[in-house]
């Protein structure tokens, strides 16, 4: 996972942990540990991180999966 690309594209899109971590319905230090590396997206998470942020499928391969 590339961390600093999806830390990019949360403050390009002007959104908070908060907001992101509301809407995966995870605490925000349980998306702070995602966020870390300390644990993994599930692949629904994925799909709503790439949803709130407006994310194609190329930038979700690069992001999640290093494509």
């Amino acid at each position: 996972m590339n961390i600093s690309e999806l830390k990019a594209e949360i403050a390009r899109k002007n959104v908070t942990y908060r907001k992101l971590a509301e809407q995966l319905q995870i605490s925000e230090q349980a998306f702070y540990n995602k966020l870390n590396g300390h644990s993994e997206f599930k692949s629904s998470e994925i799909k709503t991180v790439a949803h709130a942020l407006r994310l194609s499928v190329k930038d979700v391969n690069k992001i999640f999966f290093g494509l």
